[in-house]
């Protein structure tokens, strides 16, 4: 488990200057005027970034059994697309979001939670751009808490902060000491809601084992084990680029299993709930698989 959490940096990159001309230039330009640009840009990570291009590589041709030919060019196309995704965010960031379109299949189930009582968690993983949930999901009767990972630059920081403050989103970062699952507790007790990633497993010892796309992979157990000693609902959402500006969003509520007394059982039939869709929304949208490492067991 420890050699994925390695793998993974949890950084956008750019460096300090880069973000900072980004966020300047996307405030004021329409972010699609600035896509060509990734034509120059992708090669150099396919060359370089050798770790994530074999990932995406094999995704392609060992899970989706595509041709050596045909999983190198979804492999490029993977990369563009997570090119604009990543620009889409700054745009986002930035404050630039009318010019974003998007369509949310399954809103009921997230409307009817946001009326009542319990707070409730929206389970992400690393598809598609999910920093558009605050634009499609926008609401203020309910703050949902975005729980983070890694050591952004400070810039980035503020940005994402700012702009999500708007949208009734708070931020909850991942701390050394665990002291951040006090206050997922608190704030799944107070009613609000709590978003996270359910795709990564990060070093946990808390895993649940699963067929996913041909192969075994691990899955972190913690979310749906909360949610299930919580007694709240547990939604999985995912934010899907369809074409240049336009999004579409898939709301699942996950079924709980309620004549079963242990935790455990009943966050396992949460986890395989929640992989069934995931791998649903990867089938239909292969090219926005973005988790650059080794994710399958070998």
């Amino acid at each position: 488990m420890s050699e994925k959490n390695k793998q993974w940096e949890g950084k956008t990159g750019g460096g300090q200057f880069g973000q900072s001309f980004l966020f300047l230039l996307l405030r004021r330009v329409k972010v699609s005027y600035v896509y060509p640009l990734l034509f120059f840009v992708i090669p150099f990570y396919l060359i370089f970034g050798r770790k994530g291009y074999k990932a995406i590589f094999s995704f392609f041709h060992h899970n989706l059994r595509l041709n050596k030919f045909r999983a190198f060019f979804s492999t490029f196309r993977n990369h563009h697309i997570f090119g604009e995704v990543v620009l889409d965010k700054f745009a986002l960031l930035a404050g630039n979001k009318k010019q974003f379109k998007v369509n949310v299949e399954g809103i009921e189930h997230f409307n009817k939670l946001i009326e009542g009582e319990k707070g409730f968690i929206i389970a992400s993983a690393h598809v598609g751009n999910f920093e558009l949930v605050g634009h499609c999901l926008r609401q203020d009767k309910k703050k949902i808490n975005g729980i983070i990972y890694g050591g952004e630059t400070k810039n980035f920081q503020k940005q994402r902060i700012n702009a999500f403050n708007e949208s009734n989103i708070n931020l909850i970062s991942v701390s050394n000491d665990m002291s951040h699952l006090f206050t997922i507790k608190e704030v799944l007790d107070k009613g609000e809601v709590i978003s996270i990633p359910c795709d990564r497993v990060l070093g946990s010892n808390k895993v649940y084992k699963q067929e996913f796309l041909g192969s075994q992979a691990f899955f972190p157990l913690g979310t749906f084990k909360l949610a299930s000693q919580l007694d709240v609902p547990i939604l999985a959402v995912f934010i899907m680029k369809e074409r240049k500006l336009r999004y579409k969003g898939y709301t699942f509520l996950l079924n709980p299993l309620t004549d079963e007394k242990s935790s455990t059982k009943k966050a396992e039939y949460l986890a395989e709930q929640y992989v069934c869709v995931l791998e649903k929304i990867v089938k239909k949208y292969p090219s926005q698989w973005f988790n650059y490492y080794k994710f399958w067991e070998q």
